[in-house]
């Protein structure tokens, strides 16, 4: 429990408290300040005040027995809200709606009653899980080069490794947040000479979440030898023309049958 005291011995025994001093927020999730008081079961001279300890931007007060809105900072309009029945048994906690990475910061939970008064800071975080990874591939006659795009927040930390787990050199491009909280992430290995496959591993992790998306990458570039009974993959090109003559001479047959009909 951290808690700031208020000075002058009359009032020492008057605490106000947060039961964590570091919250996480999820994106798409309601998150609660908590904050709590020396209970007076009574809302009266109560004042309940959350404001940013940066700049003192304020998110929510209560006094004169309902919520003051009209002192609100406009970033936190219809975002903020109190438990009410609670307020008099002690509760000054806080819940904020659809959080973003603009919320991340310190803020202050200060509070005068005719008990006492005092104050006490908490610290917000913001997160948010990744998506599923889009994987991106482009053959070229020398290399063959291999892309995940994600969105997530906050920045992760992303690994390539090969067959032997090894580290692979890897470009990374991380761009935003946007209007939605998210950051955008590119990355990409290129191999040079990649012989008849390719059998990697990408690892995404965000560490704010405990989430780790592991896609292991095998690729069969050539065909295999059909004498030694060996499976034989062919390659995505093949198979796109395979499909195109496949469409076409569906297209003709189906024309045919019309041309009979009208004749």
């Amino acid at each position: 429990m951290a808690s700031l005291l208020t000075e002058g011995s009359s009032l020492a025994a008057f605490e106000v408290s947060v039961p964590q001093r570091r919250v996480l927020a999820v994106r798409g999730r309601p998150v609660v300040l908590g904050c709590s008081y020396a209970p007076s079961n009574s809302l009266e001279g109560l004042v309940v005040t959350w404001q940013t300890a940066e700049d003192n931007l304020v998110l929510h007060s209560f006094y004169h027995g309902q919520d003051q809105l009209d002192k609100q900072n406009a970033r936190y309009r219809n975002r903020t809200s109190m438990f009410r029945p609670l307020l008099g048994a002690g509760n000054a906690s806080l819940k904020l709606d659809r959080v973003g990475p603009q919320d991340s910061g310190r803020y202050l939970c200060s509070v005068d009653s005719l008990q006492g008064n005092g104050k006490a800071e908490v610290q917000l975080e913001y997160a948010a899980f990744y998506t599923e990874p889009k994987l991106n591939i482009q053959v070229h006659p020398s290399n063959i080069s291999l892309q995940y795009q994600s969105e997530g927040y906050p920045a992760p930390q992303v690994q390539w490794t090969d067959s032997a787990g090894r580290n692979l050199t890897a470009r990374e491009e991380l761009s935003g947040p946007g209007e939605d909280g998210l950051l955008s992430l590119r990355t990409s290995v290129t191999l040079k000479d990649p012989g008849p496959g390719v059998n990697l591993s990408f690892t995404l992790r965000n560490a704010a979440l405990g989430q780790v998306l592991e896609r292991p990458v095998c690729l069969s570039l050539a065909p295999c030898d059909p004498v030694n009974g060996t499976r034989v993959t062919i390659p995505v090109i093949c198979v796109l023309c395979l499909l195109c003559l496949v469409l076409a001479a569906i297209l003709c047959v189906q024309r045919k049958r019309i041309g009979r009909q009208r004749g």
